[in-house]
C-alpha cells in the first residue's frame, strides 16, 4: 500500500537547500522512496493553496515513511532542510 510524502516547499537558500538533496535524495531511495514530481509552477484549479515548490515522493507504506523521517542518517538533512527551506509536509497512504 504505497504512501505519499506532499510538500510545499519554499527554499530560501538554494545552495545549503542543493547540499540538503544530495543527502537526502540517496537516503529516500535507500527507504525505498522515489521521487515522483519537483514542480515550480504547480498549477491550481481550485482554492487559494500554490506552493511554492510541489514536491511528491512515494514510499511503500506509511510506516517506512516514518522510519526514513526518524531515522538518525535524516536528522542531520532535517536540520540543514530547515536552515535552507519552509516545508509543510502530509503523508498519505493508497488503501489499495
Amino acid at each position: 500500500m504505497s504512501a505519499f510524502v506532499v510538500i510545499d516547499l519554499d527554499i530560501a537558500g538554494p545552495e545549503g537547500f542543493r547540499q540538503y538533496v544530495e543527502g537526502a535524495g540517496p537516503l529516500i531511495e535507500r527507504f525505498g522512496g522515489r521521487n515522483l514530481i519537483t514542480d515550480e509552477n504547480a498549477l491550481v484549479l481550485e482554492g487559494d493553496w500554490k506552493p511554492s515548490t510541489l514536491v511528491i515522493h512515494e514510499f511503500p507504506d506509511r510506516e517506512t515513511v516514518q522510519r526514513f523521517w526518524d531515522s538518525p542518517e535524516y536528522q542531520p538533512l532535517k536540520d540543514l532542510r530547515r536552515k535552507h527551506s519552509t516545508v509543510k509536509v502530509v503523508v498519505g497512504e493508497n488503501p489499495s
